[in-house]
């Protein structure tokens, strides 16, 4: 893993909890509206917007980040298949990233592009470099999806009542592959239930186990 990859991996998250809702951390200024630009949105909008647009990039490159990370340490009897689940979320997201910083730059933006940038700004919990299983990399991704899909949803939010339409159907854009990964993900961790609501090959209540 080259010294930039580490950074991201490695650096302190301001969110003290990968559970989601209201997590996100107020957007700074570190983009900011540097550029002037011949656009009918005015400029407040425009600075709004990417300030939103800017932690989005930061936290969408950290989650990115962090699934080629499980995709290269990985572990287990589900080796294969969580390795090429891995990557197969990493390349829907790939993409995403270059249009998150290409609209903050047509609004006349900075978008942060550095490492240091990137861990400075994230709110996105750092992986555990200890858990490499394929239950443990799972549970911890599921987190950090979570917390990204409810930042999304509040800057989707911030984007539609300031009237910056073009912006937020962008972020919806991104939401909707990160609801899909977080589907693919948690799918994994999610058990059967029989028709009794009682997990197969668990005891129903009040029933003694089966003596072996």
């Amino acid at each position: 893993m080259s010294q930039s990859q580490q950074s991201i991996q490695q650096q302190p998250s301001t969110a003290s909890r990968p559970t989601g809702a209201g997590q996100s951390q107020p957007p700074s200024t570190m983009g900011g509206q540097q550029f002037p630009v011949r656009s009918y949105l005015p400029d407040e909008v425009r600075a709004t917007s990417i300030d939103l647009l800017n932690q989005t990039l930061a936290d969408l490159s950290a989650v990115t980040m962090q699934l080629k990370h499980a995709h290269w340490n990985v572990k287990g009897i589900e080796f294969y298949q969580l390795h090429e689940l891995f990557e197969d979320l990493y390349e829907d997201f790939e993409p995403h990233i270059d249009a998150v910083a290409e609209r903050a730059s047509a609004l006349g933006g900075r978008p942060i592009g550095t490492a240091g940038a990137v861990a400075q700004q994230t709110t996105i919990p750092p992986l555990s470099h200890a858990r490499v299983d394929g239950q443990s990399m799972l549970r911890e991704v599921a987190d950090r999806l979570a917390v990204l899909d409810a930042n999304l949803y509040q800057h989707i939010e911030t984007a539609n009542q300031q009237g910056d339409l073009d912006t937020a159907d962008l972020l919806n854009e991104v939401s909707r592959d990160v609801t899909k990964a977080q589907w693919f993900v948690e799918s994994h961790l999610q058990v059967p239930q029989s028709q009794g609501g009682q997990q197969r090959g668990a005891p129903q209540q009040g029933a003694p186990a089966q003596q072996r």
